[in-house]
């Protein structure tokens, strides 16, 4: 253990060693004084206490050296907030907490949006430091063991109950599985609606396990038992159905289920995630930090009004209108519909790009059996409209890796 001091920095930085995993801390000296952190109390942990200036810039060695951050953050200041937002633009991968005072709800949301792993209460106590620090240590062992492996988010929501949502959820993610399974890709759907969840049904499957089963196993949840709990189809989703008994959505601890989430994305290339038709705060934040969003929506008056809301609600909670994907679903043919595409364009303020054909007696089927439309009828309008589902999920996860690259 040791203190560092650079005569080339201001008097009031320096920086204290405690072994050498890569963790660091950056607290100004307020905050450092105002924590319990010094003395004996983190015996036991390795980490690096730097000593800086809320909008000080951070040395590039220790970045370098770095495998996790924990950064203070004050909201109001816009120099600490852009120290922030150029140490996650110009380090995509590394791990980045922050800690910040007073956390409102809406700052930690637009923390979480912004790319930010977590966040931490200011003044700093031991016992949450420590309980950050185990957490980190575990992300970083499991990104080192799945070779920093990040499956793409892909989030459907409705703009009522009864539009298909749960339909084209479990269709397009069958469909995507099949094609993917050619590559030695995998793709998970989540039947997130813990009430009313039916894509078991729909694929004619039952499990003991269900996602209540990751709700309830805490810590315990790693990529072992995620496996367990799904469920392999013919196609090779895996699948993990909802709870089989109902139980309150406020009841779901967010943690965990963001928790879950990640874990997945480091098990396989593609998430699905169909969510409850009422808005939480997790179901937000799991939609803020998709990749592809699909709003299902019917060409109904009442219908195209509340995904009118719907767009509204996630504009304001600054979420890139490009990742929002309307389905209209049950399409009649143009001679027979009285409100087209163009038309729910411009209800919406948003373009319609995607539609699926409504064809009522084969879809029953098929969700009657438990089986594929594709198996039915292979080239049935819907399922070429539903391959436009897929292919707008592999085309941004393509966009993204090329991104990447450049």
């Amino acid at each position: 253990m040791g203190i560092v001091t650079n005569a080339a920095e201001p008097a009031e930085s320096w920086t204290l060693n405690i072994g050498d995993e890569g963790l660091h801390l950056i607290l100004s000296e307020q905050e450092v004084q105002a924590s319990d952190i010094l003395g004996d109390r983190l015996t036991g942990q390795a980490l690096t206490l730097s000593m800086l200036a809320a909008s000080a810039p951070v040395p590039p060695q220790l970045i370098a050296e770095a495998k996790a951050i924990i950064v203070e953050v004050q909201p109001g200041n816009e120099a600490s907030m852009a120290r922030l937002a150029g140490l996650r633009a110009a380090n995509p991968k590394l791990m980045l907490v922050a800690a910040v005072r007073d956390a409102q709800i809406a700052v930690v949301r637009a923390l979480l949006r912004s790319g930010i792993n977590d966040v931490i209460e200011l003044p700093l106590r031991a016992h949450d430091l420590a309980a950050i620090l185990d957490d980190l240590k575990s992300r970083i062992a499991a990104t080192r063991q799945d070779d920093v492996r990040t499956g793409q988010i892909v989030s459907i929501i409705k703009s009522v109950g009864g539009v298909g949502a749960t339909t084209i959820a479990t269709q397009a993610a069958s469909l995507h599985a099949r094609s993917a399974k050619q590559q030695g890709a995998e793709i998970c759907l989540f039947d997130l609606d813990i009430q009313f969840g039916n894509a078991g049904t729909f694929l004619g499957i039952s499990s003991p396990l269900t996602l209540a089963d990751l709700l309830n196993g805490g810590n315990r949840v790693d990529g072992e038992l995620l496996r367990t709990v799904t469920v392999e189809t013919s196609t090779g989703l895996r699948l993990v159905t909802a709870p089989a008994e109902i139980m309150p959505i406020e009841a779901v601890n967010a943690d965990q289920i963001f928790r879950i989430v990640e874990l997945a994305q480091r098990n396989f290339d593609t998430v699905y995630l169909d969510l409850p038709g009422n808005w939480t705060n997790w179901s937000m934040s799991l939609v803020a930090r998709s990749q592809v969003v699909f709003l299902v929506c019917e060409l109904t008056i009442a219908s195209l009004r509340q995904a009118r809301r719907q767009i509204s609600l996630l504009r304001d909670q600054d979420i890139d209108p490009s990742r929002i994907h309307v389905i209209a679903n049950r399409v009649e043919k143009k001679f027979f519909r009285a409100i087209g595409l163009e038309d729910a364009a411009a209800a919406l303020d948003h373009p319609v790009k995607l539609s699926i054909a409504n064809d009522f007696p084969l879809v029953s089927s098929a969700l009657d059996q438990g089986v594929l439309i594709q198996e039915l009828k292979a080239r049935s309008r819907i399922c070429k409209d539903l391959q436009d589902v897929v292919d707008c999920c592999v085309q941004t996860a393509e966009a993204e890796r090329q991104a990447e690259k450049g």
